[in-house]
């Protein structure tokens, strides 16, 4: 496996058990057992360099079509319509610099931002926390090529080969180009025989959800979920794709290629696949998601513009999995964890790397210990960061802390006012947000004595769900997916500290009524809940609340597991 094939697939299912296991010195091991328990499965191989997927809405294709022949699709209607030819349109995408008339306007994001002479952090007198966008908030690595359809994944400022003045493998040039107005997304469904090789605890039982059937949930749940949390400002519809039948021995490496010949992006089969002459570099931009009928296929990942999933998810209503996971792939939100080592065994077993999965006030990392099964269009939204990296909070809607003292308003997701306050690191692409927790449902509070507090009997009480929730987020090591996102504080009087922060057993970094933090220097934060739900945040002890970089990745094991520096800087 390369770095740039760990680097392109994202996590996401809840098996945090399996990190326990993982040893720190064989930390390639660690996505492998993430798989095992049903988690996001990186791909074996890199993704293949892709193109636009067809108009149709076909739910049949002949996997035998060659993909540059005018092939004909059998639509849901009884119409047809012919597909595109992909090698010419890819052809004429790559020659040009020029930009199309269809690309949304950008500021020209890049890896070499210039200076921002307006910022209102340079106004204050202190370091620009960096960035494109108004408030030098959000800086995105940019791609000068325009491209759309390749090269686009998360990760780096590495210039490519064919365009000596474009970066690589980076996040699209305009960072809300899915995230803004109408998205349609194309569903594919792939049926694998019943004696399949290759797929984990595979019982031969297959999943017999129709096409129309997948689709309907789609649209009758995932897209009013994203309208809910966008406010409104992303409309997501989902439409009947290709259904074909995996062929040879339909083991889950040869689910990509065949559905990238299927889709007609790319026929990298046989001999082409064996001997390395696909070009599989940057697989990105189809606005597809790919569904596996395999019943224990239960896990899923996304990449730019693109997701798979297991069609169980779906049956057994895993909305948190499947709408995570468009948020790795369409919006570019990162993981939001706890940036420390920890125990997952206890207090005497060895030191792992952390949970990616611990922070349960966010869907972007795991909102409970356990999957909450069902359709929940209630279900709580992704942290204020996220959101307004989409584009769905305007830059009125953020409070910049940059006074020696301030007392602000901050309101619950999507009232209007400020939604979030961001207070400097002191480095540039690092800060600390505070924001109101959105209410949640029943089905999402665990109501159990878990959280260490030496006031409650026992020294357990519940999960705090309501007050203000800060955070730290840092880009200074990388941007997009590579951002490091998540809770600032941690209740280190805790005994079992170690164990209980990766479990997200911890909410230290949940302020409520009338209590204070120290959020770093000296600064302090107090809250004060209103009557109409909104909170007082008064912030006193300086301008810059400093906090040390959050840790480099290890280039094998992916963007999100890291070296431990947050604590001792080594594993035992």
């Amino acid at each position: 496996m390369t770095p740039q094939s760990v680097l392109l697939s994202t996590a996401s299912r809840r098996c945090p058990e399996a990190l326990g296991k993982c040893s720190a010195l064989i930390v390639a091991l660690l996505v492998l057992l993430i798989g095992a328990c049903g988690d996001e499965i990186s791909p074996t191989q890199t993704p293949t360099e892709s193109v636009i997927a067809p108009t149709s809405t076909a739910t049949a294709l002949s996997p035998t079509a060659r993909p540059d022949d005018q092939v004909e699709l059998v639509e849901t209607n009884g119409d047809t319509s012919p597909l595109r030819n992909p090698s010419a349109e890819w052809a004429e995408w790559n020659t040009s610099l020029e930009p199309q008339p269809w690309w949304r306007d950008s500021e020209p994001y890049s890896c070499h931002t210039p200076p921002k002479e307006a910022s209102p952090w340079i106004a204050a007198g202190m370091a620009d926390l960096g960035g494109s966008d108004p408030l030098s908030l959000i800086r995105y690595y940019g791609n000068g090529s325009y491209l759309r359809y390749g090269g686009m994944g998360f990760y780096g400022c590495t210039l490519t080969k064919k365009y000596s003045d474009a970066t690589h493998l980076d996040s699209p040039k305009d960072p809300t180009y899915y995230s803004l107005g109408n998205l349609d997304i194309d569903i594919d469904i792939v049926r694998v025989p019943p004696n399949a090789t290759g797929w984990f605890q595979d019982d031969g039982e297959r999943e017999s959800m129709s096409m129309e059937e997948a689709v309907a949930l789609f649209n009758a749940h995932v897209s009013p979920y994203y309208a809910r949390i966008s406010d409104g400002k992303l409309n997501m519809r989902f439409r009947a794709g290709v259904e074909f039948t995996l062929e040879g021995e339909a083991s889950p490496d040869d689910v990509l290629s065949q559905h990238m010949y299927v889709i007609g992006a790319q026929d990298c089969r046989g001999e082409q696949k064996e001997s390395g002459q696909c070009n599989s570099e940057a697989l990105g931009g189809l606005n597809r998601i790919l569904l596996t009928d395999v019943t224990e296929d239960t896990g899923g990942f996304a990449w730019n513009g693109s997701a798979q999933f297991g069609l169980v998810n779906l049956r057994q209503a895993n909305m948190e999995t499947i709408v995570h996971e468009i948020g790795h792939g369409w919006m570019f939100w990162p993981h939001s964890y706890t940036e420390v080592l920890w125990r997952p065994g206890g207090a005497d077993s060895a030191l792992d790397v952390p949970n990616p999965y611990s922070n349960i006030f966010d869907m972007m990392s795991s909102l409970s210990l356990t999957p909450v099964l069902g359709w929940h269009p209630d279900m709580p939204s992704t942290l204020a960061i996220n959101r307004y990296a989409a584009g769905w909070i305007d830059a009125e809607e953020v409070a910049l802390h940059i006074t020696e003292e301030g007392r602000y308003t901050l309101q619950p997701p999507r009232q209007g006012g400020h939604q979030f306050l961001v207070v400097s690191s002191g480095r540039p692409y690092a800060f600390t947000t505070l924001e109101v927790l959105e209410e949640r449902s029943p089905a999402h509070i665990e109501e159990y004595p878990q959280v260490f507090d030496p006031s409650a009997p026992g020294q357990r009480r519940p999960l705090r769900y309501q007050g203000v929730f800060i955070s730290r987020y840092d880009q200074s090591t990388g941007t997009g997916s590579q951002a490091r996102l998540g809770p600032a504080l941690y209740d280190q009087r805790n005994p079992d500290f170690e164990t209980d922060v990766g479990w997200g057993r911890d909410d230290y970094s949940v302020v409520p009524d009338g209590e204070t933090r120290d959020i770093g220097g000296g600064v302090r934060v107090a809250v004060s809940r209103n009557t109409d739900g909104s909170y007082e945040v008064t912030i006193t002890g300086g301008r810059i609340a400093p906090f040390e970089q959050w840790c480099n990745p290890f280039w094998f094991a992916g963007y999100e597991y890291d070296t431990g520096c947050a604590l001792e800087g080594r594993l035992e």
